[in-house]
């Protein structure tokens, strides 16, 4: 029997039986794998509250051919703020759907240990931001900074027609996953106008690392960023082809 420890990042959980929850990871070396946590329901059970979503373990398992064995766990972090304030909580719900529906445990470890870090700073971000303006802008940095790492980052600084880099206001849209001039735009394209100090904001992000405070961290407001989400939000969904469970709970308290 192989054993082998790693650290991860509980995406959800789901019964198996009475007693066991399998519960979906994403693992700094492996990407995204599953578990059964024995006895994780029990009420002394050792695995209980390292088991909950929104928690970073150091795991030990035991390597199955179908789903591995959860022996131990030590919290990294509970990622405890995120718990008790709405905004918070869906926020990082939309953020573990999305590790979800586009991660697979086939990656390079490299590439695994770059998505781990992106999902754990992006968790951190949330829960110390100190408004829903800024929940918003990390969820966006997440957005843009994932996205790209997955080999679908958007097309911010030049037309997708005719690769000029435009000046003035540009045509968005979630369809193409970038922009075009406002004399290019493609035929049966849904578009909508950018701002040319919105595509700033947005290409800013784009190129900072997500840990890295930018220029406009700062001056952004919450129409702004509500709006860029909901950009980003709908280029995601039309590329994974999946609606998101977590939007409806924001669209439900008008979050979004």
């Amino acid at each position: 029997m192989e054993t082998y420890v790693t650290d991860a990042i509980n995406i959800k959980s789901y019964p198996l039986n009475d007693n066991d929850n399998i519960i979906v990871m994403f693992s700094k070396e492996m990407g995204l794998i599953r578990g059964i946590a024995k006895g994780a329901k029990r009420p002394k059970s050792k695995l209980g509250a390292r088991m909950q979503s929104l928690v970073a373990n150091t795991l030990m398992l035991d390597k199955k051919r179908n789903l591995d064995i959860i022996k131990e766990a030590s919290a990294l972090n509970t990622f405890n703020k995120l718990r008790y304030n709405l905004d918070k909580l869906t926020g990082a719900m939309y953020v573990m759907e999305v590790i979800n529906t586009f991660c697979t445990d086939t990656k390079e470890k490299e590439q695994n240990e770059i998505i781990y870090n992106i999902l754990y700073k992006t968790l951190e971000n949330i829960q110390n931001s100190d408004s829903v303006c800024k929940i918003f802008l990390n969820i966006i940095k997440f957005q843009l900074v994932f996205m790209k790492e997955e080999g679908f980052g958007l097309e911010l600084k030049r037309c997708l027609k005719c690769s000029k880099i435009p000046s003035s206001t540009v045509l968005f849209s979630a369809q193409t996953g970038g922009i075009c001039c406002m004399d290019c735009g493609i035929d049966n394209v849904f578009y909508v106008k950018l701002h040319p100090k919105i595509r700033e904001f947005l290409s800013c992000l784009n190129d900072a690392p997500i840990d890295i405070k930018t220029e406009y961290d700062d001056l952004v407001n919450e129409k702004v960023v509500n709006s860029c989400f909901n950009l980003l939000k709908k280029y995601i969904e039309i590329t994974s082809s999946k609606k998101s469970k977590a939007i409806k709970v924001m669209e439900a308290v008008k979050v979004s």
